[in-house]
């Protein structure tokens, strides 16, 4: 990959990227000073003009395909690592990458400029190295959009990690023809979700306290990842919290067996295998499932899971 950037005082500002790969990862230093900006429409193919007052750095597979790079800008971006030394990006970063789907940087990153996601319809996931306490600039990008975006917050020190589903949520004029006016009507609980923060710190027991809500109006698919993600990665869960989003699960798990069983999902099958939650009912609704739809692998987990837990009694036979 090749690198334009510049040398702020005692940092680097990285400015332009080319190269093969639609997934970046940036360096954490150059010329062994610190990258802890990333300019200005840097990812975007939007930019007016190209800078002249720039630096070149070039890792040794960037010499070796040199002949390949391209400018690393708008659809030719998707997936963007930066390193815990940034700290802050650019206004219109991403400006109209719109098949950029996932980010990953630390909460080193706090600063985040102007319109940097405008265009990135398809962003989906998040992940978040918690180094420096519980502060981190998530609020601000999920603010920026509207889709459905996870999120793993990754507690090093703790050694533990939250994954999060954040719904998406949009807004639609109504008219009132008869009054002559219009009105603005929001759907979606994701406008309400993205609100659970606290001076830039995350608010896990307002984020499970809206699960009323997701429940009356978000899809199942969503409120299966939802469950799924709070119970496996219960971070900062209360148990009263937790025995909602069991009671939930355990409730719908008609409907959610359809789901699991078709994203083959064994992961979540075996969690709620040590969970001890299989139910006989359960365990047949699933395998049915299964049969039905032809996942031989999870067809064959669920059988080995029903004969361990509901063995079948042999019936005695007699002979005269």
């Amino acid at each position: 990959m090749k690198i334009e950037y510049r040398i702020q005082k005692d940092y680097i500002e990285i400015v332009r990227c080319y190269g093969v790969d639609s997934c970046v990862t940036l360096p954490a230093q150059i010329d062994g000073y610190p990258v802890k900006k990333v300019a200005a429409y840097t990812f975007s193919a939007r930019k007016s003009q190209e800078d002249e007052d720039v630096l070149t750095y070039e890792s040794e597979d960037g010499l070796l395909l040199e002949e390949n790079n391209k400018l690393l800008a708008g659809v030719d971006v998707e997936k963007v690592i930066f390193p815990e030394t940034v700290e802050e990006i650019g206004n219109y970063i991403f400006y109209g990458c719109k098949e950029l789907r996932y980010l990953e940087f630390s909460n080193t990153l706090m600063s985040i400029g102007s319109g940097a996601f405008t265009g990135c319809g398809k962003l989906s996931g998040l992940k978040v190295h918690m180094k420096r306490g519980e502060k981190s600039c998530v609020k601000e990008i999920l603010g920026d959009l509207w889709q459905r975006i996870d999120v793993t917050f990754i507690y090093e020190e703790a050694g533990k990690e939250a994954r999060l589903v954040f719904p998406e949520h949009y807004e639609e004029a109504v008219e009132n023809t008869p009054a002559r006016i219009l009105f603005t009507q929001h759907h979606g609980t994701g406008n309400n979700y993205r609100q659970c923060f606290y001076n830039k710190e995350m608010d896990y027991r307002k984020y499970d306290e809206l699960f009323v809500l997701a429940k009356a109006q978000d899809k199942q698919e969503v409120l299966v990842d939802m469950v799924f993600n709070r119970l496996e990665y219960p971070y900062d869960l209360t148990d009263k919290n937790k025995d909602e989003y069991k009671d939930y699960m355990l409730e719908h798990f008609a409907k959610w067996s359809e789901i699991l069983v078709e994203q083959d999902a064994i992961e979540r099958l075996q969690f709620l295998s040590k969970q001890n939650l299989w139910s006989r009912e359960m365990l047949d609704i699933a395998i049915m499932e299964a049969s039905e739809k032809k996942r031989g692998e999870t067809l064959s987990f669920l059988m080995n899971e029903k004969q361990s837990l509901y063995p079948e009694r042999k019936k005695k036979t007699f002979e005269l």
